[in-house]
């Protein structure tokens, strides 16, 4: 690194959108990780509606969603651009044209939005995350390509990674509903003329 060079055992590669850079700085090829910008903005609901329990909207298309938030309105394009790994910036296009959609579909004024973001949602070439050991480098342990869900699925992924690192059998509570190691491993994306 900048700051020197560590040793370790066991080096866990969960760099997000960099998942596949960092691979290439160990020496190995990436697994084809797809970064992907998603665009979204605040904005004000209907002067005096109690948007609380209001649910989550998403067009039959998936082209934009919207949603309360903490006492104001969450929106999007819900779009997936390629993009290289990156501190992504949203696109004023993109806001415009989730705006123009939400309105067109609904009765809902958006004017002008607020605080417009983006982020990278890395999905693997098969969209299902991948934890696991790379079998071409010992002590190289994948885990990436959340796609978006991270939030919803990081207690899930962690135990499974935790199982794996420590070489334990699975949690029962995830076996039973038909998960296995294999369904997630590197292994799937690798070709046997990759494998030194």
């Amino acid at each position: 690194t900048s700051a020197g060079a560590y040793q370790a055992d066991i080096v866990v590669d969960a760099a997000g959108a960099w998942v596949d850079v960092v691979a290439g700085l160990a020496g190995l090829s990436g697994l084809g990780f797809r970064p992907k910008r998603r665009t979204a903005f605040l904005f004000d609901p209907p002067a005096g509606t109690d948007i609380s329990a209001w649910p989550l909207v998403v067009d039959l298309h998936e082209q934009f969603y919207f949603k309360p938030d903490a006492g104001r309105m969450i929106g999007s394009l819900a779009d997936e651009t390629d993009s290289e790994p990156c501190d992504a910036y949203p696109e004023d296009i993109d806001v415009a044209i989730a705006v123009d959609r939400i309105e067109q579909a609904t009765s809902l004024r958006i004017g002008r939005p607020s605080t417009p973001w983006a982020g990278l949602r890395t999905f693997s070439p098969d969209r299902t995350p991948v934890i696991g050991f790379d079998p071409r480098l010992p002590g190289f342990f994948w885990l990436g390509g959340q796609g978006g869900y991270g939030f919803q699925v990081s207690l899930t992924l962690a135990r499974l990674g935790s199982a794996l690192l420590r070489g334990q059998p699975l949690p029962d509570d995830l076996t039973v509903r038909g998960i296995t190691s294999a369904a997630l491993a590197p292994d799937r994306f690798i070709t046997p003329a990759a494998t030194p």
